[in-house]
């Protein structure tokens, strides 16, 4: 982590650095910004989602943007992620750093996170139904 911005809101932006070298004198220049926010139980549609969420998570939710260049030369590296940060600064932080933020991005995520969750519990069940009909046909001949 390179820098951590605090927001008139009273959140936290940190700033990454993930470059590195991939062949030669080539690079993979990456950033990173991200805002994480602790969602509380009442954030969530019934308690249930929420066991789940701490259960499966690090009991966070995050707005992340990634940007990344590839095959840049070692020399450019310094000024094209000094571009990346300069141009996400002037873009997203008016956005990032209005009072209702951290409400919007906990009720977007924890939307999301209860979707994927039926999504997830409803494969679960489908790959169980299956399994009980393999046992149940395993040993059935056929003509």
């Amino acid at each position: 982590m390179l820098e951590r911005i605090e927001l008139e809101n009273g959140l936290i932006l940190e700033i990454w650095d993930y470059s590195r070298k991939i062949a030669g004198d080539r690079w993979l220049v990456g950033f990173l910004a991200q805002i994480s926010v602790t969602p509380s139980k009442e954030d969530f549609s019934n308690e249930f989602y929420y066991e789940y969420f701490l259960q499966n998570t690090d009991g966070k939710l995050y707005y992340r943007y990634h940007k990344e260049r590839t095959f840049v030369p070692e020399k450019e590296v310094p000024e094209i992620y000094k571009s990346i940060k300069e141009n996400f600064l002037k873009a997203v932080l008016p956005y990032i750093a209005r009072p209702n933020f951290r409400e919007n991005l906990i009720r977007t995520e924890v939307a999301l996170f209860e979707k994927r969750t039926d999504w997830e519990l409803m494969l679960k069940e489908k790959e169980k139904e299956e399994e009980e009909l393999e046992k149940e046909w395993a040993n059935r001949e056929f003509f």
